[in-house]
């Protein structure tokens, strides 16, 4: 049980939009040979937005009791925490696309804002996993870096449909989540990037 705890720790999904965006710059591709002080700014951004800003709250959330512990476990709780993600969400991608001129990474961190809109929205009355769906955007970006812009990650792809396997998992051991909101969660994140990207590069 420890073990599955540490892993959903790892893979959390608030790590995800910074673990795509270093997929991209470690892809090969275009993207991978711009200056390392511009990638080092976009990862700052990524870092602080995506990550720093959207975990502060939840300190602040759990000392009201408007959460009954750090995992955030009844659906209803989502929704003040996943709103101020989606806020923190679209500050870093207002900043990003405003100094990016890469089609590809303005189109993912837009792709991340909308997902977290939509499970917002889900939380209302159901409860989609959070990990799956992170998980299954990296998967969905993967997919697209290797079809689209003809990356070579098969390794990585592979290492990402296991990675995928083993949060399931873990999910489902600890007794988060039961198979259906797991698929749901998964499917939400690969479909969300793979098809949004897709669609405006294609």
């Amino acid at each position: 049980m420890k073990f599955f705890k540490i892993i959903s720790y790892i893979f959390h999904p608030v790590f995800m939009p910074l673990i795509g965006l270093a997929v991209i710059f470690n892809s090969g591709i275009y993207e991978s040979g711009l200056p390392t002080g511009y990638m080092r700014f976009l990862y700052l951004i990524v870092l602080l937005c995506n990550v720093m800003l959207p975990v502060s709250i939840i300190p602040v959330l759990f000392y009201i009791r408007h959460i009954n512990n750090l995992n955030i476990d009844e659906k209803r709780e989502r929704i003040i925490p996943l709103f101020f993600t989606t806020i923190c969400f679209y500050i870093g991608y207002n900043i990003i696309s405003r100094y990016s001129h890469s089609q590809l990474i303005n189109l993912f961190m837009l792709s991340t804002t909308i997902i977290v809109v939509v499970i917002m929205l889900t939380s209302i009355f159901w409860k989609i996993s959070l990990h799956m769906t992170g998980i299954g955007g990296i998967t969905g970006l993967i997919i697209i870096l290797s079809y689209l812009y003809r990356a070579d990650l098969i390794f990585l792809l592979c290492a990402a449909i296991l990675i995928s396997g083993i949060i399931a998992s873990a999910r489902l051991v600890i007794g988060s989540h039961n198979l259906l909101q797991i698929i749901a969660g998964y499917l939400l994140g690969f479909v969300g990037v793979l098809g949004l990207i897709w669609y405006f590069s294609s």
